[in-house]
């Protein structure tokens, strides 16, 4: 794939109907649930005075979790639609379906490691975040497991980590600033918690399967130029 991000942005604007369908009835439901379920946390955990509490943590907890799982059927979308499946959306929601448990265990443990990561020191939460974010995307496009797509992901991060740090952070970045702005703006209307908290929600419905989307055009990339520096070697070694 030589354009990634422009090959992500012109899905994103083809297909945008049928990826409203996942967002309405996966990507929502479980941004709801992890809405209230942190606010609920935050709600009846004392801080003490802490910089960052118990809450905090688990409210971190259960968004690298979102931040995993609802990548699942996205990708599968799009991996269906790259190589030509009759019915790519009927597929992703039938595979998600099938498979969904074994991802939410791999989000589930994942999110565990990297919230680990980022409350010990920010480098180990950064580079683990990296790798596992790159894992589920290898395993739809190999279709096998995503606990051996591991290795193959680490190896990705090892020749490209710079460039998907810079991807993971331009986006974190870029979402918290429209945000901000958004709630900047909405305040100056209306004080109410829930239009604020409807609007972060609209935007993570956006920014979300729009990362996803140019997340798996560059691992595509990455797999292909990791392939190709792989058979350059063996080729080496066999003329040595």
């Amino acid at each position: 794939m030589e354009h990634p991000i422009r090959s992500a942005f012109s899905f994103f604007g083809q297909k945008y109907e049928r990826l409203l369908l996942l967002v309405l009835f996966i990507q929502l439901p479980i941004i709801l649930l992890q809405f209230f379920a942190s606010n609920y946390i935050l709600a009846i955990t004392p801080t003490n005075g802490a910089l960052f509490g118990f809450g905090d943590i688990y409210s971190a907890f259960i968004v690298f979790i979102l931040f995993f799982f609802t990548l699942v059927p996205f990708v599968y979308f799009w991996h269906f639609e790259e190589i030509g499946h009759d019915r790519p959306l009927r597929q992703a929601f039938f595979q998600f379906a099938l498979k969904g448990f074994h991802y939410f265990v791999f989000s589930v443990v994942a999110g565990l490691l990297v919230t680990i990561g980022f409350a010990l020191f920010v480098l180990p939460g950064v580079i683990l975040l990296a790798i596992f974010v790159m894992a589920p995307v290898i395993a739809i496009i190999d279709n096998q497991s995503v606990w051996s797509s591991i290795r193959e992901s680490g190896r990705i991060f090892k020749r490209q980590h710079w460039k998907v740090i810079l991807l993971i952070f331009c986006f974190g970045v870029g979402e918290f600033i429209i945000s901000a702005i958004v709630q900047a703006l909405v305040l100056d209307i209306t004080n109410s918690f829930l239009a604020i908290a409807i609007c972060h929600i609209f935007l993570n419905t956006l920014f979300l399967p729009l990362f996803y989307l140019i997340l798996a055009s560059f691992v595509l990339k990455w797999k292909e130029e990791l392939s190709l520096f792989s058979i350059d070697h063996q080729d080496m070694a066999m003329q040595d």
